[in-house]
């Protein structure tokens, strides 16, 4: 029985269809993405997802600019000498892209360093993460793969397409390709992994079904950046990077290539969880936009977003109005919260009590003023038709009510 309570069905699924709304102004224009500064413009697609994925291990408690910047220099530089050195350990290419220094305190640090160029990176967490990055290159180091025959190796692609072949017709089967991804890199312990171990169980069906187990149990805690990453490879400007990485591998004439690209693109949205942040877990927009809406009190104070919006997705996913979304959309509050509640917006906010009617000027050819006010997306006004200017968001939020 579900420990979260919905008080209004009807205002509950106003919300769900606005945050749809919201977020399909976000992936519809290139311009809205958070793009990696390449080291080099000749990178192969596969090597480009490693970097993306490499950059988002280190995307914590700092600002994502300087990842996508300062990290997606050094990180692509590091993957193309990983990718292209088979006879060089990972641990010696990983050691010449990180230092020890000294900082204006002359206390001992360290950080990520380009060879070619004189850019450094200092991740947050930059001890952890380096134990991160180098499991990773180990185990897809040490993981071959056969693919149509081909083997490979330090392809993060070509370790995501194994399991989507070997597990293929499971209906969890991205969760299963989200599990293989975790154990990839991440150790519940926090401790350094033993590569061979991890390999041992992503290997044997029954050790990684125990560990799948126990991965669907936690799934909404402690991953964000796991998910923002199964997320990104299926749908926008990585998604097409992504399927160019899988050509790359089975011959683009392949017909074995356009199935994979078709099983991976059909995989349901709403198996991704919401990564969780501090703007979707922000107590002035839980409670204020469902203050109405949920019984708050019935919800375990341990709980975060992600866990609650899955709850009261799967109370209602089997109802039609319902169909376009799925949990993973609530990741709009990054750009939403900081833009909106924190500033105290209501009064020109689409959840408010005058909903968008003092900032909605539809105009076919100019963009939208609701998507770029609420959470900076810029998209082509869609006057036909538009939910957000027929008023479904309007007067929800608590916050807008006062």
């Amino acid at each position: 029985m579900s420990k979260v309570k919905i008080k209004n069905k009807d205002l509950l699924i106003r919300i769900f269809k606005t945050i749809s709304w919201l977020d399909a102004r976000r992936w519809n224009t290139e311009d809205n993405y958070n793009f990696v500064n390449f080291f080099r413009d000749d990178l192969t697609n596969y090597e480009k997802i490693l970097t993306h994925w490499i950059c988002y291990i280190t995307d914590r408690r700092m600002p994502f600019e300087i990842v996508w910047d300062k990290g997606g220099y050094v990180f692509s530089e590091l993957v193309y000498e990983y990718s292209r050195s088979n006879n060089r350990s990972p641990e010696e290419i990983l050691k010449e892209h990180y230092e020890k220094y000294e900082d204006m305190k002359s206390k001992e640090r360290f950080r990520f360093k380009s060879k070619s160029n004189n850019i450094t990176f200092a991740s947050r967490y930059v001890t952890d993460d380096y134990q991160n990055i180098l499991q990773t290159l180990e185990i897809l180091d040490k993981y071959e793969i056969t693919i149509n025959g081909k083997k490979y190796k330090r392809n993060i692609v070509a370790f995501i397409l194994h399991f989507i072949q070997r597990f293929e017709g499971k209906d969890d089967l991205l969760i299963r390709v989200a599990c293989a991804l975790h154990l990839l890199t991440y150790q519940p312990d926090g401790k350094k992994a033993n590569p061979s171990k991890v390999i041992d169980i992503l290997k044997n069906n029954n050790e990684f079904e125990k560990d799948l187990k126990e991965f669907k149990k936690t799934s909404t805690a402690g991953k964000k950046r796991l998910w923002c990453c199964v997320r990104d490879y299926k749908k926008g400007l990585y998604h097409e990077i992504f399927n160019n990485a899988i050509k790359e591998i089975v011959s683009n004439n392949n017909p074995d290539a356009k199935e994979l690209i078709k099983i991976w693109d059909e995989l349901p949205m709403n198996q991704i969880e919401l990564p969780g942040d501090v703007w979707n877990n922000s107590p002035l927009f839980r409670n204020n936009l469902f203050a109405d809406v949920l019984d708050l009190n019935s919800i375990p104070k341990t709980w975060n977003m992600p866990k609650i919006i899955r709850e009261i997705y799967n109370q209602l996913k089997s109802d039609k109005d319902v169909k376009d979304f799925y949990p993973e959309q609530f990741d709009i509050t990054f750009d939403f919260v900081p833009r909106m509640c924190n500033k105290k917006l209501c009064n020109v906010c689409l959840f408010g009590k005058n909903g968008v009617e003092s900032i909605c000027i539809p105009t076919k050819d100019k963009y939208c003023p609701v998507a770029l006010l609420s959470c900076g997306y810029i998209a082509k006004c869609e006057e036909e038709g538009c939910i957000i200017k027929k008023g479904i968001s309007k007067g929800i939020c608590r916050g807008g009510l006062k």
